[in-house]
């Protein structure tokens, strides 16, 4: 009860448009998941539960999963004439497993995200395709920090020859969960970049954060005005650091927790447009599509209702999506449910709202300046 007070008060203190706007927020593109199918078998036989759909299906993106989505993005217009446009929050880089190991597990090394697409076969022509999108404004990176990946805790995890971590090393993965950790922190993995235990925690990701908007201003040629922490965790005082990095908008949930150094975690409330003192802005998204979680009706019908509910506040769309939807190194029939997904999904909108705009974050940010 009380939950639903607060979400129709932030509701109402919301960014309003007169224009019904879609953005698709796309998480995780560009790190490096489980890097095969027989990788996969291999660690479940090593111990992995497959317990979430990244697990299950999620891996580095192909040429051909770029090239399936765009065909599915350039089949829809809007009333101005422009296709939906995916933003695709992006990490720059992966472990340089090769260099760890190499250097004995003792100093941390990572390969920056246009040599992870160059050193594996089946997707050397992604950064091309990347650019390909972004001229034909169909496929946006917007920043997700430098990996996917809270560095500090998963190299003590390699510093012990006994640990899951490094039981699974060869087969390059690294998302190990806290059930499988000699010290789980807050029982959450290592999957959040940005999730902090110690000052040593923090003192790092400053530099991580530093490093993650100057490479990708280095990858894609521009400054991202949005980020995104992994797993949407991340400390508050890295604000004011994001915003002096030329990041106008922040992309965190609606009720949401920020961890303490020392432990312990405080709840914010948010809605979309809240200014915070750094000078950030607050994005935060309204709609859900997930077809590998839903199923391809019940994601599309899901989502409608979502996007319906923004409108009749007079609050764009903002739709809250994974790479893990349209991807098929694991899967192909995954990323083949995806697309069908998608297709019906953009049919629908456009059926339903003919005015409607599909807009990518950076475009976002300055419709509302």
């Amino acid at each position: 009860m009380i939950k639903s007070v607060l979400k129709k008060l932030i509701d109402l203190a919301a960014v309003k448009t007169k224009e019904k706007k879609v953005i698709v927020m796309s998480d995780d593109w560009g790190s490096v998941r489980i890097r095969s199918k027989k990788d996969q078998q291999s660690l479940i036989d090593k111990g992995l539960r497959i317990a979430n759909r990244f697990d299950q299906f999620d891996a580095l993106e192909t040429n051909e999963d770029l090239e399936l989505l765009f065909d599915v993005l350039t089949q829809h217009k809007d009333k101005n004439g422009n296709h939906p446009v995916i933003t695709a929050v992006t990490n720059v880089a992966n472990p340089d497993f090769h260099r760890i190991q190499e250097n004995s597990f003792e100093h941390y090394y990572y390969k920056t995200v246009d040599h992870c697409y160059r050193d594996t076969p089946d997707s050397d022509r992604v950064l091309g395709l990347v650019q390909q999108g972004i001229d034909q404004r169909i496929f946006i990176p917007q920043s997700h920090g430098r990996e996917h990946l809270q560095i500090n805790w998963w190299m003590k995890e390699l510093q012990n020859p006994n640990s899951f971590a490094r039981h699974v090393f060869d087969h390059e993965f690294f998302f190990i969960p806290g059930s499988k950790m000699s010290n789980n922190y807050r029982n959450r993995g290592v999957g959040a970049a940005f999730d902090v235990w110690d000052q040593e925690d923090l003192d790092s990701h400053k530099v991580t954060l530093k490093s993650s908007l100057k490479k990708f201003e280095k990858v894609f040629g521009y400054k991202s005005v949005s980020f995104t922490p992994p797993a949407m965790f991340y400390h508050s005082s890295l604000e004011t650091q994001m915003y002096s990095h030329g990041v106008k908008w922040l992309d965190v949930g609606r009720f949401f927790k920020t961890p303490r150094v020392g432990g312990g975690e405080r709840w914010q409330l948010n809605y979309l447009g809240r200014r915070k003192k750094s000078g950030l802005q607050v994005l935060v998204r309204n709609a859900v599509f997930e077809p590998n979680l839903h199923g391809v009706s019940g994601s599309v019908d899901h989502c409608m209702k979502r996007i319906d509910t923004a409108f009749k506040h007079r609050q764009p769309a903002i739709i809250s999506n994974h790479r893990a939807a349209f991807v098929g190194g694991i899967d192909d029939n995954n990323r083949s449910q995806g697309l069908k997904a998608l297709n019906h999904l953009l049919t629908k909108i456009l059926k339903a709202w003919p005015d409607v705009e599909f807009l990518s974050m950076p475009e976002f940010s300055k419709s509302i300046d």
